[in-house]
């Protein structure tokens, strides 16, 4: 995720290159301009404790490798570990839904930076299998007959599916409390026409 950020900072800069070699039609001093503001860009991305083992590098491309090396461990251990999140991955009762998109759409992330590549009809089965039983009819309408889902579907409908169980809550309490007045409403009235 911290790459994307970091490319996109660059990208609006124009100093992207500088994660490249040297263009030969561009000077020395070009270049060295072009890695001092895009060496000072990276940095200003990172947290302080992040900073120190990059304070006095002048080259992009040998800070980018640095923070790459310390930061994206393509180690087997790692994947494994983030594959064991994503399989294990649950909604938690109460979480709003956007909330639990954004945590599983961040392992996925993490995990396509580790090259591994997720299939779309797999996250969207994973995303229903993290529901809980109180899903259980609304999976059952997603999948019923179809020979495939896609993940955008899934993620839109759980979507809308909360919006209208959040409005559909709302009403059912301002009901509540309309007929709740209404009905102290007659009674006071009903009292007053005795007297």
């Amino acid at each position: 995720m911290w790459q994307c950020e970091v490319k996109d900072v660059l990208a609006q800069q124009d100093l992207l290159a500088a994660l490249g070699e040297k263009p030969e039609a561009m000077s020395k001093p070009e270049w060295e301009k072009l890695n001092l503001w895009a060496c000072s860009s990276i940095r200003l991305c990172l947290a302080k404790t992040q900073k120190y083992f990059v304070m006095r590098e002048t080259l992009a491309s040998v800070l980018w490798q640095k923070l790459e090396d310390k930061y994206m461990t393509k180690s087997a251990e790692n994947r494994l570990h983030l594959k064991k999140k994503l399989y294990r991955f649950q909604y938690k009762e109460g979480t709003k839904m956007i909330r639990h998109l954004d945590a599983f759409n961040k392992l996925i992330a993490d995990l396509l930076n580790l090259d591994e590549d997720i299939k779309d009809e797999d996250k969207a089965l994973i995303l229903l299998n993290s529901l809980p039983d109180s899903y259980e009819h609304f999976v059952t309408t997603i999948m019923h007959g179809k020979e495939t889902v896609k993940f955008e579907d899934v993620s839109n409908a759980l979507m809308n599916y909360e919006m209208r169980h959040r409005d559909k809550n709302h009403d059912s309490t301002s009901e509540a409390l309309f007929v709740r007045g209404r009905s102290s409403e007659r009674i006071s009235s009903s009292s007053r026409k005795k007297s």
